[in-house]
């Protein structure tokens, strides 16, 4: 709906080998409390997205370290894997703040990060979904311009960026998908927001898939696609920051089922070294491996995790 969709191929083997090899009582470096059942079942979600399928595969291996077995199950879009929880098939996945703001609860954007996860973690819970504290992944909305351009002028927020356009390029070309032309919190808020004066001609739709390219060959001076795709790192272009804050968060966040919270309350303990370690920059980097230079998801995922010091290498 909002990203790029993956198809993961060739990780079932790796994978497999990495559920049973992972040693059940190695010490983590995070060291933290081992569950108390043996060998609890965990199945954890995640929708059709490379992003998504990169936190599934670090949880799941942090889980197996630490004595789970685990089961994935990858699900077409946010509506499933939601449906799935709420039903009691899967115990945990990641989630959007501004997803379940927007889609799942019905409700007008907040724009303050901290607030919408307040927000959302104090609906679901009524709900029976219990929210962990939110990572400082954000998978929204962005404007990008390519990198030269921004060094030469001096840009690096919107709001640079629409003086640019007032003193020095009044002809400039914007281009976004679809979507985020007729969205509430799309075209119109940008426009409002930011004083930003483009004629509709100088405004023009175009497919999500081909925004950064646009950019990097000049066809379009600016886009706006979403902040986590790859290929703003493949063509050499900046996501500049949003200082009037007119995109909507979507942090991620690992929720759980509130049964299988109540069943095995060390789960946040051993997620969280997880969550405070992705950021924008290094989860930008693991999709540009997978997507771009088609390096393994799970490969990806586990060396990230050692490379963290989450958990320990297999040799």
């Amino acid at each position: 709906m909002r990203r790029l969709a993956f198809i993961a191929v060739g990780t079932a083997l790796f994978g497999a080998l990495l559920a049973v090899s992972l040693p059940r009582e190695a010490a983590a470096p995070v060291s933290p409390e081992k569950p108390s059942r043996p060998a609890p079942t965990i199945t954890v979600g995640a929708k059709s997205l490379t992003e998504q399928y990169l936190l599934m595969k670090m949880t799941s291996i942090v889980l197996r370290w630490h004595g789970y077995d685990v089961n994935e199950m990858v699900f077409l879009d946010s509506p499933a894997v939601r449906s799935a929880m709420e039903a009691g098939v899967v115990d945990l996945y990641w989630e959007y703040t501004s997803t379940a703001r927007l889609y799942y609860h019905k409700q007008k954007p907040i724009y303050d990060p901290d607030t919408a996860w307040k927000a959302v973690a104090e609906e679901d819970k009524r709900k029976g979904i219990s929210w962990f504290p939110r990572s400082e992944f954000n998978s929204s909305w962005a404007v990008m311009v390519r990198e030269d351009v921004a060094k030469k002028w001096g840009i690096s927020s919107i709001s640079d960026l629409v003086e640019y356009v007032r003193t020095r390029n009044p002809r400039l070309k914007l281009a976004t998908n679809e979507e985020f032309l007729h969205r509430e919190d799309g075209m119109q808020r940008l426009r409002d927001l930011y004083d930003l004066s483009l004629p509709d001609g100088q405004v023009m739709a175009v497919d999500s898939g081909l925004l950064p390219q646009a950019v990097k060959e000049s066809r379009v001076d600016a886009a706006v696609g979403m902040a986590s795709d790859p290929r703003i790192k493949e063509a050499h272009l900046i996501v500049l920051e949003d200082d009037k804050h007119a995109f909507p968060p979507y942090h991620a966040s690992p929720v759980v089922l509130g049964e299988t919270l109540k069943k095995y309350p060390e789960l946040q303990t051993l997620i969280e070294p997880i969550r405070i370690r992705i950021t924008q920059e290094n989860m930008l980097d693991l999709m540009y491996q997978v997507d771009i230079l088609h390096k393994d998801v799970t490969k990806t995922a586990y060396e990230f995790l050692v490379g963290q010091r989450i958990i320990q290498p297999l040799n």
